[in-house]
């Protein structure tokens, strides 16, 4: 199949490109690089890349037209960690709303057989959730809308996917993937909270060993991480098929933890590995954000039981890769 990635140079679609072309599908990839301002390159596949913006509509109808894909994964979209979604605010709900409505008309008008859309489980933000009480698929129907414009224009996003198939008959895939874990992500701002809190502890407990560690809030926030690779794969193996067809699915690893015990365990296998001297890891908040979710905590039961998917990986494992990884950029710049 002939698949249009957009958004192709985040770290996730660059786990997601080298298993379609595995797998025999032509690529294209699409991005305006406005994150990191350049490509990533973790892909290591060749496939065609395209500069672009998604926001201008002329721009991306002529994009469809051109290349005629089958099938359009929908993973552009401005994303920051919590102090990003309020500083560009403005940015995110107007510019991701209309790019994928562009990307939805654009497949219309030259018969796209169906859009996988990569939501977020931050459409969850409003919905009450605790250990006991997971967050299922049909939890935002229910409540109001979400806080941030993160969460916002990514339920909106959805809502864009549900009406294009009521009026056009447009198929959808949407997936609500939870807090990746991923090398590659990098922590880009001097400030916390602009990406997110995974890639700020690996910067600041790990490379530039900060202790007392600087967080958000006291850090009794809690959060299921989840392998990219994990991820990465449902995307591939399900997104076009008869299974997933108008339906939603979360991806998560349904491992509860807090950010204080995240940052323990990351200064601790860091330490077992040689990267830190074995001293106790304190904490400094250093702001707080009214609109930062304390508890989001999914239920897999519905790609478990449709899709027979659930995470390889445990928090702990990931850290280990992530810190492997880190382990041999040290390597490369000590040779």
């Amino acid at each position: 199949m002939r698949i249009l990635v957009c958004g192709s140079e985040g770290s996730l679609m660059q786990a997601v490109i080298p298993r379609l072309v595995d797998q025999g599908h032509e690529v294209i990839g699409v991005d305006n690089l406005v994150r990191y301002g350049e490509r990533l390159g973790y892909a290591g596949v060749k496939y065609k890349f395209l500069m672009g913006d998604l926001c201008h509509g002329e721009y991306v109808e002529k994009l469809f037209r051109q290349i005629r894909p089958d099938y359009v994964i929908q993973a552009a979209a401005r994303i920051y960690g919590i102090r990003g979604f309020n500083l560009h605010c403005a940015d995110i709900l107007g510019e991701n709303t209309s790019l994928h409505n562009n990307v939805l008309k654009a497949s219309v008008l030259t018969d796209v057989e169906r859009v996988a859309y990569i939501s977020s489980s931050m459409v969850y933000e409003s919905c009450p959730n605790s250990i006991d009480d997971p967050l299922t698929e049909d939890a935002p129907a229910k409540n109001i809308m979400p806080i941030t414009s993160y969460g916002q224009s990514k339920y909106i996003g959805e809502k864009l996917s549900e009406a294009y198939l009521q009026q056009y008959g447009l198929d959808y895939t949407i997936w609500r993937p939870f807090n990746i874990i991923t090398p590659y992500e990098r922590s880009e701002y001097e400030e916390i909270g602009f990406s997110h809190v995974f890639a700020d502890y690996i910067k600041n407990i790990v490379i530039e060993k900060k202790n007392p560690l600087p967080i958000i809030g006291d850090g009794s926030q809690v959060r299921c991480f989840t392998w990219i690779d994990d991820v990465a794969q449902a995307i591939v193996d399900w997104s076009f098929d008869d299974k997933t067809r108008n339906e939603v699915f979360n991806l998560s690893n349904p491992e509860p933890i807090s950010m204080r015990d995240l940052a323990q365990l990351i200064h601790r296998k860091a330490v077992e590995k040689g990267l830190l001297k074995n001293e106790e890891l304190t904490f400094e908040t250093v702001m707080n954000f009214p609109d930062d979710v304390m508890v989001r905590i999914p239920s897999n039961e519905k790609a478990k039981r449709i899709l027979n998917w659930e995470t390889d990986h445990k928090v702990a494992e990931s850290i280990d890769k992530c810190l492997e990884h880190n382990l041999k950029e040290i390597g490369k710049s000590n040779g």
